[in-house]
């Protein structure tokens, strides 16, 4: 390509110091665009720089002209064939042995998937995974999400890696699993394909370290490179900071994802014992904006970025022993006993099976001891031990609709819940039934109590049914709405009063330790 452009400029040169000022500034122009036409067709066949090619990887995902790269769609699946035409450039093999490196999945969405095997006779069967989503928000009321951060970068960043990777094959021991996931941006959908397929294939348990690699454009701005996660490896500050590859690059190693806002594709893997890194510059850039777009990209910082983590790729591939310190962040651990406090409100009214209204509703309190015992990720058994202290107006004996006092009723509540749902993730919902005993140590009225109402002898022992709705959010907050339906009596009494049961609405937030 130099002596192309030798000759174009050599070219350029003769013609126009014998030409006017208007057929010089006519060449310029042609010149110009030859020179940008060559140039481009020397990024295009891998003969620029790491730097050019990424800038071009980032300028083509997140050009307008593929509409935001939807999961699903067709502009979605031209991402697709971009990434597909690079890795077939470069000759990377296949991980599923077909020619596309495909593997469809619900929907119409396809991960792409490529190895780099290792040399190591050993070590070459297990893996270290490297991946990126190449998936955006598509268009939405009428304006192009490009994602050039979010993550067109991420894509770049590993498409080069896997370049590197293939030309250092010879120093890998364990081999390399890169990886394009598709539906990040619908529910992290790539990614937990992808873990589905190495179970099914019977090597989950060898993947020893995953890197999603998501949003690294905004090194400049961010002044960082985060690896969240360090702590999941055994070490990690001895061979994971870049002077010990013998570069200057600014990594903030952070022991574990706490954000309860944010979630990349590592997700699938850490809650499944795997260590993993989630690479990112951080969220200065427009993140889930129209404005993301590929002329803001740091493009020398991409590119160091790049270089650094291939080099740490390659190590991880040569460390000998166990990479994992056997750490989680509490967002990815499934725990199978889990123990908390509660504390919420309230509200409390009575029913009268025999009268054809309820009562009024009063506003209480709740709190105590949460128990909860996790058979699997969808179906766990909790248990409660909470103090509960409610109070309800009822009506005058013998008069229905005349005026009424109230009762408050200081109990102790245990109900045990058999709970439905994802019950151990960062976020999670879930429903549940179940039944309820209380034990009411003290009762007393309060308000203008008839002086001819016979005497009122409440149940000391109370039971019914729970019906609950409940959140998971940060790995540790537990949200929780409760409707509790009373079937023995309120009452231990007959006569002029109404049958009475109660109900109530509590709703509690509660942390788990």
């Amino acid at each position: 390509m130099t002596k192309l452009l030798v000759y174009f400029l050599t070219l350029f040169s003769a013609a126009a110091i014998n030409e006017t000022p208007v057929r010089y500034l006519y060449y310029m122009k042609h010149f110009t665009l030859i020179l940008f036409v060559v140039l481009l067709c020397g990024v295009a066949h891998g003969q620029g720089s790491q730097c050019q090619r990424l800038e071009m990887h980032v300028y083509t995902l997140a050009s307008d002209s593929l509409q935001g790269r939807e999961a699903g769609t067709e502009n979605g699946r031209r991402a697709a064939d971009y990434i597909r035409s690079q890795w077939r450039q470069m000759g990377l093999k296949s991980f599923a042995g077909n020619d596309d490196y495909s593997k469809p999945f619900s929907r119409g969405f396809c991960n792409l998937v490529a190895v780099i095997e290792g040399d190591d006779p050993v070590l070459k069967n297990e893996y270290i995974v490297v991946g990126a989503h190449y998936d955006h928000l598509g268009v939405r009321g009428g304006q192009i999400y490009n994602g050039a951060d979010d993550n067109a970068s991420g894509s770049a960043c590993v498409i080069e890696m896997a370049r590197q990777l293939l030309a250092q094959q010879g120093e890998l021991k364990r081999s390399v699993i890169i990886c394009a996931f598709d539906a990040e941006e619908k529910g992290l959908l790539g990614s937990k394909e992808m873990v589905e397929v190495l179970s099914n294939l019977q090597i989950l348990d060898r993947v020893k370290l995953m890197l999603s690699v998501d949003m690294v454009g905004w090194y400049g701005a961010n002044d960082k490179l985060a690896l969240e996660g360090a702590g999941t490896l055994e070490q990690p500050w001895k061979w994971l900071k870049p002077e010990c590859f013998g570069m200057k690059l600014k990594v903030d190693l952070v022991s574990f994802e706490t954000s309860i806002f944010t979630a990349t594709d590592t997700e699938p893997f850490a809650e499944e014992g795997i260590p993993t890194l989630a690479v990112s510059t951080g969220l200065k850039s427009p993140y889930h904006k129209p404005q993301d777009d590929a002329d803001l990209i740091d493009y020398e910082g991409l590119d160091r970025i790049t270089d650094y983590l291939t080099a740490l790729t390659v190590a991880a591939s040569q460390k000998e022993g166990v990479l994992a310190s056997g750490d989680l962040s509490p967002k990815h651990r499934h725990r199978r006993f889990e123990f908390g406090l509660s504390l919420g409100y309230n509200t409390c009214h009575l029913r009268f099976p025999d009268a054809t209204f309820e009562g009024k509703s009063n506003v209480g309190f709740q709190g105590g001891l949460m128990m909860q015992y996790n058979f699997n990720k969808v179906l766990a058994l909790r248990v409660n031990a909470l103090y509960d202290y409610s109070h309800c107006p009822l009506p005058a004996a013998g008069d229905a609709f005349g005026k009424g006092f109230g009762l408050e009723q200081h109990s102790l509540l245990v109900p045990v819940t058999l709970l439905l749902g994802v019950n151990d993730a960062g976020f999670g919902a879930h429903i549940g039934l179940g039944g309820f005993y209380g034990r009411v140590f003290d009762g007393r009225f309060y308000g203008d109590v008839p002086a001819t109402n016979p005497v009122y002898d409440v149940n000391d022992n109370q039971a019914g049914l729970v019906f609950n709705v409940g959140f998971r959010f940060g790995g540790r907050w537990q949200l929780d709405c409760n409707w509790y339906h009373q079937l023995t009596e309120l009452f231990n009494t007959s006569g002029e009063l109404p049958r009475a049961k109660r109900s109530i609405y509590a709703a509690t937030l509660g942390y788990i330790f």
